[in-house]
């Protein structure tokens, strides 16, 4: 297990993170791919349970709040959004007529516009995060962030946990493991805070003016809040009897597995610097 961890890991940072450098729509087309990886997973564990959901009313929904994002130069894409969901009710209503012997309709309903939503609204916001002035070195300070807090946490409290934080929901996490997340991520944002005009000053954007102080609450929200995104998709898997979303990424589980916290983080990290630096 260890091994294929190593090797997955040995073959997917280096992709990933060249199209992050890439930008554009290498980089979108990335976060498209993802988000329809995680909308199959979160399909296929629901259907675990009996709750058939259909995985193109999903995509289409995902797709439809990123349109926007994806098409800058063009605007009013929302009434996609909404065609999309309308389109969806109503064949949710005909599913059900004609199929009255099938369970949980109104689940059924209310999960293909959760995953969805939340699937489409996350990818928007990680793409807008690197649409972004400076967008290159937001993504990799997010991302980076996360990493480090996420391996922080599960290191020490792999070595030294003994309180649980929920352990209905995440058995493994503890509140040793996730104060090593909180204070591993402010240090890590601004140590790159420093570091990127020092060593790489290319991916700093001469319009970004930023402090240590922004590195350290951009961290400290990143490993603060990100952890409630791991145990949302927890809290799912446990519902639906799973231990991982999926076997796509050998020895790491599923796409949803790896991206939990980074759905997460982009939306913080998207809504921190329009709101406090651009």
């Amino acid at each position: 297990m260890d091994n294929k961890r190593i090797i997955s890991a040995a073959i997917l940072i280096p992709v990933v993170t060249a199209l992050l450098v890439l930008g554009g729509w290498p980089y979108r087309i990335l976060v498209i791919i993802a988000m329809l990886a995680a909308a199959t997973e979160f399909a296929q564990m629901f259907r675990r349970k009996g709750i058939r959901l259909s995985l193109v009313w999903i995509s289409l929904l995902a797709l439809a709040w990123q349109a926007e994002i994806l098409f800058p130069e063009r605007q009013g894409y929302m009434p996609i959004v909404t065609v999309v969901l309308l389109g969806m009710t109503l064949r949710e209503l005909f599913v059900s007529r004609r199929n009255p012997e099938q369970a949980d309709p109104t689940a059924r309903w209310g999960l293909t516009i959760a995953g969805g939503t939340y699937l489409g609204i996350s990818g928007a916001h990680l793409i807008g995060l690197r649409a972004l002035p400076g967008g290159l070195w937001w993504v990799l300070t997010t991302f980076i962030i996360v990493w480090v807090s996420d391996s922080a946490a599960y290191f020490i409290g792999r070595r030294w946990g003994r309180h649980k934080m929920a352990p209905s929901i995440s058995p493994g996490k503890s509140w040793e493991g996730y104060a090593a997340q909180v204070l591993s991520g402010p240090l890590t944002g601004a140590f790159l805070v420093w570091l990127w005009p020092t060593m790489f000053p290319a991916i700093v954007s001469p319009e970004l003016t930023l402090t240590v102080w922004h590195g350290l609450v951009i961290g400290g929200l990143i490993s603060i809040l990100c952890p409630a995104g791991d145990f949302l998709i927890s809290m799912m898997k446990r519902e639906v009897g799973v231990k991982d979303t999926s076997n796509l990424i050998p020895g790491h589980g599923g796409v949803l597995d790896r991206i939990d916290s980074i759905l997460w983080a982009g939306i913080l990290a998207h809504l921190f610097a329009q709101a406090f630096v651009l």
